[in-house]
């Protein structure tokens, strides 16, 4: 009889509903592992969040959540709430499962539920805006459609970049906001189009490539501010210092912070691991350095 006791949390509707296809195959993975296992499908938006908090202290030797980055989004906000300090296992299952690909999960559904019980533990810094926390990105602007309508030839070949020149491309449709930001690391003000707090080294399914000193858990965030050009010259000056991994220039800021305030009259709208995040006129960020722990994948 199994004597350690697993709870799996999973989404039954992400992505292309994976899970239910390989959930006897995951259930049987963690019963040859030496659990007995306790599976809870979510019924409802925020139903991850709430079961996760109800039984981190319930008894449970190990807790897997399964699901794309919103369903992790929501279990995050439980574990922290609830003050859990243990390792837990993620399977993605989503369409863009930028947070595994960064800290190592198996992108196939069984290597993932190995890992889940077999894998080691990664510590990894966590966000909050405005007291909502978030596993790798707050954004402003219209950064999730763009993420999904950037055709994927131009994300093979371009990665980041393509996702900052799609989000350009939509220019006439976007909305900017005149903002003040304040950071320890440096202020400003300006006509801001697109915005990114990350900890990350993918997003909208692309990775951040050119840029080396990217790391998960060094208690802070990488921002990056880019403002909405006034004419053409601008705009090609933006176009061409993104396709030299250019972030920090005199039409866009890049810098990390552990800490940021952004205010503006016009509330913001933002988006946290892709999902709405809220809007509000004074957005504080904030880094809660070495706030998760996540089972990953153990390097040969």
């Amino acid at each position: 009889m199994n004597e350690k006791r697993l709870l799996l949390v999973y989404n039954p509707n992400s992505g292309t509903k994976t899970i239910a296809k390989k959930l006897s195959d995951i259930v049987d993975t963690f019963t040859k592992g030496g659990y007995e296992v306790t599976v809870h499908p979510t019924q409802r938006r925020l139903d991850c969040l709430e079961t996760v908090s109800e039984n981190c202290n319930a008894g449970y030797d190990r807790i897997v959540i399964a699901g794309g980055d919103g369903t992790l989004n929501e279990a995050v906000n439980g574990f922290i709430r609830a003050d859990y300090r243990n390792s837990f296992g993620y399977i993605p299952c989503g369409s863009t499962n930028d947070f595994s690909k960064s800290v190592g999960i198996p992108t196939r559904t069984l290597d993932a539920a190995k890992t889940a019980i077999e894998g080691v533990p990664f510590v990894c810094d966590v966000g909050s805006l405005n007291g909502r926390y978030f596993a790798y990105v707050a954004a402003f602007g219209t950064l999730a459609e763009v993420s999904y309508s950037t055709p994927q030839n131009a994300k093979n070949q371009l990665g980041f970049s393509a996702y900052i020149l799609e989000g350009l491309a939509s220019l006439p449709a976007m909305t900017s906001y005149k903002l003040t930001f304040e950071s320890e690391e440096r202020s400003g003000k300006g006509d801001y189009l697109l915005g990114l707090i990350l900890n990350t080294v993918h997003v909208g399914g692309m990775k951040i490539r050119g840029v080396d000193d990217i790391r998960l858990d060094d208690g802070k965030f990488e921002v990056l501010l880019i403002k909405n050009p006034k004419n053409t010259a601008e705009l090609n000056h933006i176009i061409a210092s993104v396709m030299k991994l250019d972030f920090d220039n005199e039409y866009m800021d890049g810098f990390k912070t552990s800490k940021l305030t952004l205010k503006c009259k016009t509330p913001i709208a933002w988006t946290v691991d892709g999902e709405k995040g809220g809007e509000y006129t004074e957005s504080v960020i904030e880094v809660r350095e070495k706030g998760l722990k996540v089972l990953v994948q153990k390097k040969s």
